[in-house]
């Protein structure tokens, strides 16, 4: 009963104080305030009168106005921070008003009371869920092998060590631990000095801050023994919250409720807040600290029948071979049992999937392996974001690629580092292009229509559709969908969509749009960072850069934004290094970019006022003078000054709006009501709509290997047979005026016209399986459903290129973001297998799957294109100009070419690889023609490396050289280049060394003057 007394006690003293006073004063002197301004003679009377007393009076009545005042906003600055969970902002030169505000609220909330401990506070789990947003996850608790590694070098044995949890004060800590809040200073004590491991530190004397990820010693607080006596079970701890038993917490943790026995044994030496102990498995109280076994839930009664047990032994590699091989030949018994027609169909994308054969993953499902979050990489990483960092490194590749000389390589780290097989498990191919195209058939539809554009807040990205979240109601033609709200629409994703000339001119309606995670059912989230204008990060420093740095790079590598202009500050200072796309800025402090953004603002909104729109996103939607409107993006991943903040709100609030948004992780500062709650990597809010998110983020080795991936994709190094000098030569700056040197035919060639138009001969006793070019399997000949071509020859390519693959990683290749069901794989399997046949000794091209991991290999027999050139590019200068032609002969095109959006994405590497072989191969042939005077085999060899990428450089250059002789030839090669730059990107450079054999006329038919 004291502490509820304490608390109403409290009460009465604040209400007293803030409406005591004012009606204390008000009763017995009046409203001090003046009927009108005094004049001067009044001025002039209240200080020359002598009545002291009445001027006394008066000065005291103001003192204590003033005193009112302040004490009152600092309670209500007290409530706000207490209300937010967050520290209290301290106002200089009020100290003492706060202190006592502090020290009143506290004792109203009852801090120091177990029933407020449990409470959680309501920005971080709203009390009331509705069913369109889910619970967030619970947190978990720590194991006590990790509570032993703790950081105890401040404590002695008998002293307990915490971990900081976002939202903990030094008051909520000494309530829970010591009895009281009040008892803060002890802790504080304890600590005094003790450096934390983000280089802050609890300090006598000063403001109290907790950040997340301390460890604080808790003096006077039994330290918790790791298990009981001659114990060997293994434990977890856990702190009681409201309303929760012996019995709840049993059936959360252990999945059966009539387990809590085992929970009150291993607690029962535990001393609790108080010096007690749990005694009666029925009285325990808020804050406890328990000890619950770590071994695997008990199955239910109910279920035993239907869960085999997870504690089964398991089988032996020759047992799990047995059993594959079995389910592979019940599979062949059964498909030859029935008819084609009958055959089911669970890995047919068209087809309806068997229940449990195969259903759609969430979209950030990183893969099939069942590995731990903290080992796995890119577990915050959607199959947008995917998309635009692959996008984004693939670009700067075949950039690279598009320069390098036949002397060049472009280091592994570009694939390997980043891991993009497990990227592309992740990503989805279509998504960028059908968000972008989504939108700009929108914006066209409006145009044609007269209407304006909705000012989208939020979207949401399904299997099935893109919904549209608008800020007010609005109407949208087919083939966007109404729902029953009027500012929400439906896209779906198979829907009809505006062809490539009608889009050409249209400027990217939401070019800020961003994916901020993922919801419950695991589909993608974005917000429009210009209609919101500013976005909170409200998180502790090492959970909020990682969400910090995935906004900064996912805008960065944003492909359906036209233009952007990203500032940060305190955020990914490596990036705009190493995207080198002039789209990203880095600024040292905020100040700096405040000026430049105040004079952008004058400058914008007066051209708004006169161009007569509210904000700078509808007058680009309008077309108005858009090359004004690039949206700017602002990251501060600092704590802002007051004046900072001041300014910064300023340009925010400013109508009409300006192309600013701002993205800032200071705590104490909200500069709209959009705001992220991060309580982990894995669970967040998005206010003021309450959605909870798992939100998208970016881990330190994440982002270290996009860096590395980026800074490679971009970086030329010499191959182990270029000399110093021939460096040297290949780096000294091109001569881009002088007169193109001519090649003279010669009459003796290294390769006849019959040999280079000869057809290659491949092998016809075996199957044959082509990737240079569209994918072909050759030579197969057992039965085969059309349908099922596309399916059964990726399956088969996949076992060839990637023999002895684990079973995990087979089924993340073949079904990205998809579960199969054992019976689906099987099936595939099993039609590969009779497809591709056997040999004449009856031998099986496809034998059964290899031991315990379920991997398979095809037969020796089965050879491809991609083999023999490896071949040849391994003799590379030994080798003859005729297995140099053959070998060229092979390419059909760029590797696994028309393979579509949805197939062979685990192929990525590869490709990279085999395009280099290739050209590699061209290179050699098309120089030995060179130096011969060859020029048809120069122009043929030249004409079968571009067939892999055909804006390489290198090739072109041997081109214009080996065509110098004539100049109609010349003039058509150059023409041709042209035409190809167009048709690929606008806005390529050619290297200088380029341009000079283009556009030089050559030596010898410049005109004498």
């Amino acid at each position: 009963m004291i502490k509820p007394l304490k608390a109403l006690g409290a009460l009465v003293v604040l209400a007293a104080l803030i409406g005591g006073i004012p009606l204390a004063l008000l009763t017995f002197y009046g409203n001090p305030i003046p009927q009108q301004l005094p004049g001067a003679e009044d001025v002039a009377h209240l200080f020359t009168t002598n009545d002291s007393i009445g001027f006394l009076l008066f000065v005291v009545v103001w003192i204590g106005w003033i005193a009112w005042a302040t004490f009152t906003l600092s309670v209500v600055v007290e409530v706000i921070a207490r209300m937010r969970h967050i520290p209290t902002p301290q106002l200089r030169g009020l100290s003492a008003q706060q202190g006592a505000a502090a020290v009143l609220v506290a004792a109203i909330a009852g801090l120091g009371a177990p029933a407020a401990m449990a409470e959680t506070p309501a920005e971080i789990a709203p009390a009331v869920q509705t069913g369109e947003a889910p619970a967030m996850p619970a947190e978990q608790p720590s194991t006590e092998t990790q509570s032993a590694q703790q950081d105890t070098s401040a404590a002695t044995t008998e002293d307990l060590v915490i971990t900081v949890q976002p939202g903990d004060t030094a008051w909520d800590l000494a309530a829970k631990h010591l009895g009281s809040g009040s008892q803060w200073s002890e802790i504080v004590k304890a600590n005094d000095g003790k450096i934390q491991p983000d280089g802050g530190a609890l300090r006598v004397g000063e403001d109290p801050f907790l950040e997340p990820g301390w460890k604080l010693t808790i003096p006077g607080v039994p330290a918790i023994d790791t298990a009981p006596q001659g114990a060997e079970q293994q434990y977890e701890t856990v702190t009681v919250e409201r309303g929760q038993s012996l019995s709840s917490i049993a059936d959360e943790h252990l999945g059966d409720a009539d387990r809590w026995p085992e929970i009150a044994e291993g607690s029962a030496h535990i001393t609790q807040p108080g010096g007690h102990h749990l005694e009666d498995p029925d009285q325990i109280d808020i804050g406890w600290t328990l000890r619950v076994p770590t071994d695997a839930p008990a199955v239910p009664t109910h279920q035993a029948d239907e869960q085999p047990s997870h504690q089964e032994e398991a089988p032996s590699s020759e047992e799990a071979a047995g059993a594959a091989e079995a389910a592979e030949q019940a599979v062949d018994a059964a498909s030859d049992a029935l008819p084609a027609a009958e055959t089911p169909q669970a890995d047919t994308a068209t087809d309806a999937a068997p229940a449990g054969a195969e259903t759609p993953a969430p979209a950030s499902a990183p893969s099939a392996e069942a590995e731990e979050t903290s080992t796995v990489p890119w577990t915050g990483v959607g199959s947008i974001f995917a998309a635009s960092i692959l996008g984004a490194v693939l670009a700067r590749r075949l950039y690279t690629q598009r320069k390098r000389r036949a002397d060049q390589r472009i280091p592994e780290a570009a694939t390997v580092d980043l891991d993009q097989v497990r990227l592309t498990r992740i990503e989805d191919p279509t998504v960028l292009g059908f968000v972008d195209r989504a939108l700009r058939t929108l914006s066209a539809l409006q145009l044609r229509d007269g209407q304006t554009l909705p000012d989208v807040r939020l979207a949401r990205l399904t299997d099935d559709h893109l919904e549209l979240y608008a800020s007010a109601p609005h109407e949208l033609p087919a083939p966007f969908e109404a729902t029953d709200d009027p500012a929400t629409w439906l896209l779906p994703r198979t829907a009809a969509l505006a062809d490539d000339e009608t889009i050409a001119d249209i400027v990217a309606p939401y070019p800020a749009l961003v994916t901020i995670g993922t919801d419950s059912d695991g589909y993608q989230i974005l917000v429009d960072l210009e209609h919101l204008a500013a976005l909170g990060i409200h998180a502790a420093s090492q959970t909020s850069m990682p969400v910090m740095r995935a906004l900064t790079v996912s805008l960065a590598t944003s492909q359906w934004a036209d233009d952007l202009a990203i500032t940060t500050v305190g955020v990914c200072p490596e990036l705009e290094d190493a995207l080198g796309s002039g789209r990203i800025t880095y600024r040292e402090t905020v100040t700096e970019l405040l000026d430049d953004l105040e004079a952008k603002l004058e400058r914008d909104q007066e051209v708004l006022e006169e161009l007569g729109h509210d904000s700078a996103q509808h007058a680009r939607q309008a077309g108005d003078a858009t090359d004004l409107w690039t949206p700017e993006i602002i990251i501060i991943g600092t704590d802002l000054s007051l004046t900072e903040k001041r300014r910064l709100q300023a340009i925010v609030d400013a109508r009409p709006q300006i192309a600013v948004a701002v993205i800032s992780s200071d705590q104490h500062t909200d500069l709209s009501e959009w705001r992220m709650h991060i309580e982990s990597l894995e669970a967040a809010r998005l206010e003021p709509l309450g959605l909870e998110l798992h939100p998208q983020h970016l881990t330190d080795a994440d982002y270290d290997a996009v860096l590395r991936a980026l800074g490679a994709a971009s970086t030329l190094e010499p191959t182990d047979e270029v000399s110093d000098e021939q460096l040297a030569t290949e780096e000294a700056p091109a001569a881009p005026l002088h007169p193109v040197a001519i090649v003279q035919p010669s009459t003796s060639t290294i390769l006849t016209a019959a040999q280079r138009d000869a057809e290659p001969e491949l092998p016809a006793e075996h199957p044959y399986i082509r990737v240079l070019g569209p994918v072909e399997v050759l030579g197969a000949t057992g039965p085969l459903e059309d349908k099922r071509l596309a399916e059964l020859t990726e399956t088969v390519t996949y076992i060839y290129l990637q023999p002895g693959k684990a079973e995990n990683d087979f089924r993340a290749d073949l079904w990205p973001g998809k579960r199969v069901a054992d019976s689906t794989r099987h099936q595939r399997i099993s039609r590969a297998r009779k497809w591709l046949g056997a040999a004449d000794d009856g031998t099986r091209y496809l034998p059964r799957a290899n031991g315990a991991d379920g991997s398979y290999t095809l037969d020796d027999h089965i050879t491809s294109d991609w083999a023999y050139i490896q071949q040849i590019a391994e003799l590379h200068q030994d080798a003859t100009s005729e297995q140099l032609a053959e070998a060229l002969k092979l390419v059909r095109g760029a590797p696994f070419a028309g393979g579509g959006r949805s197939r062979y994405r685990w192929s990525i590497t590869l490709q990279y690889r085999m395009t280099d072989t290739v050209l590699d191969v061209a290179h050699e042939l098309a120089q030995r023609a060179l130096d011969a005077g060859d020029i048809e085999t120069t122009l043929w060899a030249t004409q079968r490396g571009l067939l892999v990428e055909s804006l390489h450089e290198q090739l072109w250059r041997y081109r214009l050289q080996a065509a110098a002789y004539d100049p109609d030839l010349h003039q058509r090669i150059t023409h041709d280049l042209e035409a190809q730059i167009a048709a690929v990107d606008d806005d390529y450079d050619l290297m200088p060394e380029t341009e000079a054999l283009m556009y030089t006329t050559p030596a010898a038919h410049r005109i004498a003057i």
